[in-house]
């Protein structure tokens, strides 16, 4: 039987044998089966699952799903805390990668993600591209850990994932490390009209030395040194002006269309040559109202983070009608260039992913002309030390009145995140410390049960916490086919999502469903 594709919302899928199963499986809108006939009593199809994590299974649906012959756009953004990591999968199964936290969850999920593939070392998973849309750690350095999970053993095999990525996309920009001065931070800089420009732009960032690279650069010109031992990697630096079909044409072969938005490069002078340089952005002031700051003045010092966050690779994606801009960690300055240089009928899209995090270092004009009807904000609670209030209050306001219309969504993947409570804990040296607190008492056998399994304290014991555990990462799924888009995160309760389908015409007029279904 032919491979088919689910043209429903969600399907729920019972496993074998149909008698006894309560064990289901939701399927979304374009997941890929095939269908192998149908119960005795014609109540139930039966169906053989692809491309869901440890490999096929066997099951049935109830009544006939409606089947379409092709595949779906399908694009998540996967909760890693602090930073981004997002994957892109073609109607015909390319894999681009954009971004990758700076942990082990991105590789975590892609291993769970793509286990069906089976990769090894002689069989790595082939992917298309990888997307770094700039140089912060919280944006690459978790690329490394799928590197590193390629030696894991025993029952963390599962984990293991191998990969061969085509070609490596990026901004050209390495950072030094932290004692190097700021200004040189990004390598060779000269001034034009009173401006600093970075000049050291590379395709291949192994060809900074070693010394002058910082650590979480050192590891990934490591793993991109593995990588390369399974065949070629095409290693680029993007910017504005470059032949995008040239660039994407593994895409633009399905119809993909891709725009760059970012980094504009300009032409300066350096030692007599005419060469490539990115603005050295400066801190902004502080102030409530900086995304309505009008101009490019900025009275604020030379900043490495806001250079490298504002140049990030920022570009919009089509598919049909549907249109998805990705806007790495854009910042207030680099997004009134963009505006600018590109004017707002080039902003406009669908589907935003909204810049930096839902930081407040935006430019609500830039905002304002993306008219989205979807925003997706990748933000996530890590450790005091990485902690930046995302989404700011700020940023979240003027998402609702960017809006292209009142009925508008919003998805943050920390918010979309689920924990649920456990019981009170004692570590083995609390309840030692108690004993010896309490010698001279005597203890039930009940007390003791409860004491040991959680169930109540006994006392106060030193060390006693009441715990939660993530159970549901917050991930944010979209799938299209570039005139219908589905929507949709997962929660705490299995097959419950909140979920939203609306379409797309060749005007770009939205329709909302008034409710998805699941059969």
């Amino acid at each position: 039987m032919a491979i088919q594709y689910i043209d429903d919302d969600f399907v729920r899928v019972r496993r074998e044998p149909l008698s006894r199963s309560k064990a289901r499986v939701t399927l979304a809108f374009g997941d890929a089966i095939e269908t192998l006939g149908t119960s005795d009593d014609g109540k139930y199809t039966r169906v053989r699952v692809h491309g869901y994590f440890d490999g096929p299974f066997e099951g049935w649906i109830k009544g006939a799903p409606p089947l379409r012959d092709t595949g779906v756009l399908k694009f998540s953004m996967v909760d890693v805390q602090q930073g981004d990591g997002l994957v892109l999968e073609t109607p015909e199964g390319k894999v681009v990668l954009i971004d990758g936290g700076d942990n082990k969850l991105f590789a975590r999920h892609l291993a769970q993600r793509f286990r069906h593939r089976q990769t090894s070392e002689q069989a790595p998973l082939e992917v298309d591209a990888i997307l770094v849309t700039h140089g912060d750690a919280d944006h690459f350095d978790g690329l490394n850990d799928i590197r590193r999970s390629e030696t894991l053993t025993g029952d963390r095999l599962r984990k293991r994932l191998f990969i061969h990525p085509r070609r490596v996309f990026h901004n050209g920009l390495v950072k030094r490390p932290g004692r190097v001065p700021e200004k040189e931070r990004l390598g060779p800089t000269v001034e034009k009209d009173g401006r600093l420009y970075v000049t050291q732009l590379v395709d291949d960032p192994s060809t900074v030395p070693a010394a002058e690279r910082n650590r979480p650069f050192g590891r990934w010109v490591e793993t991109l040194e593995h990588w390369r031992q399974r065949g070629p990697i095409e290693l680029r630096r993007l910017a504005v002006g470059m032949d995008e079909a040239e660039l994407f044409d593994f895409l633009a072969a399905e119809d993909i269309q891709v725009e760059l938005q970012g980094p504009f490069a300009e032409e300066v002078q350096q030692d007599g040559d005419t060469v490539q340089g990115l603005r050295f952005f400066k801190k902004p002031k502080k102030t409530a109202e900086l995304h309505l700051e009008q101009g490019d003045e900025r009275a604020g010092s030379p900043s490495v983070a806001h250079t490298i966050n504002g140049h990030s690779v920022a570009l919009r994606l089509t598919y049909g009608n549907v249109r998805l801009n990705l806007t790495g960690d854009l910042n207030h300055e680099s997004m009134d260039l963009m505006f600018d240089q590109l004017g707002p009928e080039q902003l406009e899209a669908e589907v935003v992913k909204a810049p930096h995090h839902g930081s407040s270092d935006f430019d609500f004009k830039s905002l304002e002309a993306m008219r989205p009807v979807v925003t997706i904000i990748s933000s996530g609670d890590e450790s005091a030390a990485k902690e930046h209030i995302h989404p700011r209050a700020t940023l979240m306001a003027a998402i609702g009145k960017s809006m292209r219309q009142k009925t508008g969504i919003v998805f943050c993947t920390e918010l979309a995140a689920f924990f649920k409570t456990k019981k009170e804990c004692h570590t083995r040296q609390d309840l030692a410390a108690f004993f010896k607190e309490h010698r001279d008492r005597t203890f039930t056998g009940e007390e003791l049960r409860q004491l040991f399994t959680g169930q109540r304290r006994v006392g106060d014991p030193a060390g006693v916490f009441f715990g939660f555990e993530r159970s549901n990462f917050g991930i944010v799924h979209l799938r299209t086919d570039g005139q219908r888009v589905l929507v949709f995160t997962h929660s705490g309760k299995a097959g419950l999502n909140e979920a939203y389908r609306f379409m797309v015409d060749d005007d770009h007029q939205v329709t909302f469903a008034s409710r998805v279904t699941t059969r």
